[in-house]
């Protein structure tokens, strides 16, 4: 029964310790040390220990009464009912009541009825039980003083959660009269999801206090998100010092340390260590350190601890012809260094370089110590390809300056037994050619670091070529000697090599031209870097030139390789002194008798830059040479001479696959050069043309796109243009012979260019990388190139 305004009345209101509201050991236990204080609504206040000191006098007095009256029958209960509860029902009371009407009398299940209807959780205080007596027994009256009806709520402290977010934690609501079991679990809500967010593990609660305030109803909760970070400390093995670090980090002095900014800062490690430096971020380990949590200001210092990725272990897989020492030699990043991607691509491009693999993947694994996760093992995985090869062919090739019947047999392999030395053997033989030659590689001299940095090159040669001119006559304006014809022996006729319209062909002969070499080269070089070398070598050859006709015809002065009386010097040339080398008179052509012997030696000297990403089809970098070649009596050479080349290409990356190239080379020389080292061009530099081009001076330009038409680069599409520009330097204008008219200049620069189109393919089955064929027009219409590797 539910009797209003008869019960305790409410008196000013007293600061209560909220930690009672958890009953004391399990609050501590659930991590509830700090006293919450809330002003609670008080009465004239007896706590339930005083109800129970009542009982207790009670059962004393009838303990002290009459012997009589103690063994008088216990009273019965004839009622039982509830006082002071304005809002919460008198059933949910009764629900938890075991005292009853019609039962007799004990103290103890009135003591246990206040304990149950204080655990109930809706009220501030039970005042002491009314026992009063009754016809026929004891009416029991529980006096209970309810908590406020919550009327608002309100968040403070909480900066990063929404207070929306907050409230649909709780089910302690607005209108609901304030329960501390209820708003228990509620605080135990709050922690749970502030430590899921990242907020865990800093303080013993998150709700750091409450206030109910009676007169209004409003329950104000004053949050503590996190601890406030008073400085950050940069500690393991970070590489980068701590005045790059820091400025990137989302922790800094003054904020409130939460687990989710600390993930954004190993994101933004990550970013600084690979996007600005090329690093690889090995583990991170940090947060709030314990050791500094300072509850009195709730500040703490934060530690972080960075690795930056090593490398413990190199290993290599997948070679079973090629050493690893040959291997390790090309690796630059060794145990002990860190992982930095772009010292991995310059080894990959090495690997490449090599043309010892088709395939080489470089492969990031765990390393051998689980404990230290930044140390890891780089594993390079490689397949290797066929480096040895053989060729045989035949050919033919008619006409006048055609080959003839010809065969060839090769042999090479850039890595002979696994060991990554060189060799090649050539031999040509037909009617009019023929070419002995054998060269070996040493790309690394000894196994020692210092030795290592120089390298060798030498080759045997043997160069044989011949050709047939015709002839031609002209009685009218030849000069005949007066050579007496003796016993019928035919008369000797002059001849020449240039037509014109007043001569005409002598049938079924021709001239004979022969042009032999022998000799031996030999070049060392030393790395100054990975990617630059510098070349120091020479050369010694035996030089021949021969033209005949047969008898009884002979060649007047001024022809090809020919002179009429002492042989000149080949150390300089003029007008009247000059061979005639290609039909041309040049001051800048050394002269060179038919049949005579010559020794040429050169010193040469070079320097070489590489940058590119692949050996056959570059998208990127610098191939740089410079050549000095120089030939003086000083050497034993029988020609005095320099001849300098630049050459200078460069690959850029366009859009997703294709390639920009550009190359541009520089030509130029000094003093009298044998004929055989004019510079020379054919279709293969200048793709339009069918024809040779020489000059003492000359510069080639060319562009081209490259475009892969398939995915694994091995057929694609090319677009050019070539442009030469070319001299002999002191050459005289070109004369008919018999008319002395002027048919050329050939000591004027010479441009020609062409532009076409092209494709590139693989056959991996010959193992041939680009095998090349251009469709080009030049000056004199279309022609077709054929060639093996990119024209630069």
């Amino acid at each position: 029964m539910h009797t209003a305004n008869t019960g305790p009345t409410r008196t000013a209101a007293t600061r209560v310790c909220v930690r009672d509201l958890f009953h004391g050991d399990s609050a501590r236990r659930e991590g509830y040390d700090d006293c919450m204080i809330a002003d609670l609504p008080h009465v004239r206040r007896t706590p339930i220990r005083w109800a129970v000191f009542a009982l207790a006098l009670a059962v004393a007095v009838v303990a002290l009464a009459p012997s009589t009256a103690r063994t008088a029958p216990v009273p019965k209960i004839v009622s039982v009912d509830i006082e002071g509860n304005e809002h919460v029902p008198t059933a949910t009371i009764m629900s938890v009541v075991e005292a009853r009407a019609g039962e007799a009398f004990n103290p103890r299940i009135v003591q246990g009825d206040l304990q149950r209807i204080n655990a109930l959780g809706f009220f501030a205080a039970l005042a002491p039980p009314l026992i009063r007596q009754r016809p026929g027994g004891l009416a029991i009256t529980y006096r209970v003083v309810e908590n406020p009806v919550i009327s608002k709520i309100v968040f403070g402290g909480n900066a990063h959660v929404p207070s929306d977010t907050l409230l649909a934690l709780m089910d302690t609501a607005v209108g609901q009269v304030f329960n501390t079991n209820t708003f228990r679990s509620d605080v135990l809500k709050i922690n749970n999801y502030y430590e899921r967010i990242g907020y865990g593990g800093q303080v013993p609660t998150h709700v750091k206090d409450i206030n109910l305030d009676p007169s209004t109803g409003t329950l104000t909760l004053q949050i503590q998100e996190g601890l406030t970070v008073r400085s950050v400390t940069i500690g393991g093995d970070p590489l980068l010092p701590p005045t790059l670090i820091l400025p990137t980090l989302n922790v800094r002095a003054g904020q409130v340390y939460s687990d989710d900014l600390r993930d954004k800062d190993v994101e933004a490690l990550k970013h600084l260590y690979e996007d600005k430096y090329h690093l690889e971020l090995g583990n991170f380990e940090g947060g709030i350190d314990p050791a500094s949590i300072d509850l009195t200001t709730d500040t703490a210092n934060v530690k972080y601890n960075i690795y930056v990725m090593r490398v413990a272990v190199v290993q290599i897989t997948g070679n079973t012809r090629t050493k690893d020492e040959v291997i390790r030699r090309d690796l630059r990043v060794v145990p002990g260094m860190v992982v930095n991607t772009d010292a991995i691509k310059a080894d990959y491009e090495r690997l490449n370089q090599t043309q010892y693999f088709s395939k080489v993947d470089p492969d990031i694994k765990p390393g051998p110590d689980p404990k230290k996760p930044q140390d890891v093992t780089l594993v390079w995985h490689v397949t290797e390809q066929r480096t040895a090869s053989a060729s045989v062919g035949f050919g033919y090739s008619g006409g006048l300056t055609g080959q003839g019947l010809y065969a060839t047999l090769g042999l090479s392999d850039n890595n002979l037994h696994g060991t990554g030395n060189g060799v090649s053997f050539q031999v040509q033989a037909g009617a009019r050619t023929h070419t002995e030659q054998i060269q070996g590689t040493i790309p690394y001299l000894g196994d020692t670091e210092q030795s290592q940095k120089y390298s060798l090159t030498g080759s045997l040669f043997a160069i044989g070529t011949t050709y047939y001119y015709p002839i031609y006559e002209d009685t009218g304006t030849a000069t005949i000697p007066s050579i007496p014809s003796v016993g019928g022996t035919p008369v000797p006729i002059p001849v020449t090599l240039y037509s014109s319209s007043s001569a005409s062909e002598v049938s079924d002969e021709y001239a004979t031209s022969v042009s032999d070499s022998e000799g031996f080269t030999a070049q060392l070089g030393r790395r100054l870097s990975d990617y630059s070398q510098v070349l120091v070598g020479g050369t010694t050859e035996v030089i021949r030139y021969d033209t005949t006709v047969p008898s009884p015809y002979y060649f007047e002065s001024y022809q090809p390789n020919i002179f009429i009386g002492p042989t000149p010097s080949p150390l300089s040339s003029s007008l009247e002194t000059y061979n005639g080398s290609f039909g041309i008179a040049a001051s800048s052509i050394a002269n060179v008798n038919t049949g005579l012997p010559y020794r040429l030696d050169l010193f040469t000297l070079g320097y070489r830059v590489l940058t590119t990403d692949d050996p056959y089809n570059p998208r990127r970098g610098w191939n740089m040479t410079f050549n000095e070649q120089v030939s003086a009596p000083a050497i034993a050479s029988d020609f005095k001479y320099t001849a300098t080349t630049l050459d200078i290409a460069r690959f850029f990356p366009i859009l997703k696959s294709s390639t920009i190239g550009v190359h541009l080379a520089g030509y130029t020389s000094t003093g009298v050069i044998p004929p055989s080292q004019l510079f020379t061009f054919s279709d293969q530099q200048m793709r339009g043309y069918n024809e040779v081009f020489y000059g003492t001076d000359a510069v080639l330009g060319q562009a081209e796109w490259r475009q892969p038409l398939l995915a694994s680069g091995q057929f694609s599409f090319a677009v050019f243009v070539d442009e030469l520009d070319y001299r002999i330097r002191g050459a005289q204008p070109l004369l008919d012979p018999y008319t002395d008219r002027i048919t050329g200049y050939p000591g004027d620069w010479t441009y020609l260019g062409d532009a076409g189109v092209g494709l590139r393919f693989d056959v991996p089955q010959l193992g041939l990388h680009t095998v090349r064929v251009d469709f080009a027009r030049g000056y004199n219409g279309f022609h077709t190139s054929f060639g093996i590797g990119q024209s630069f």
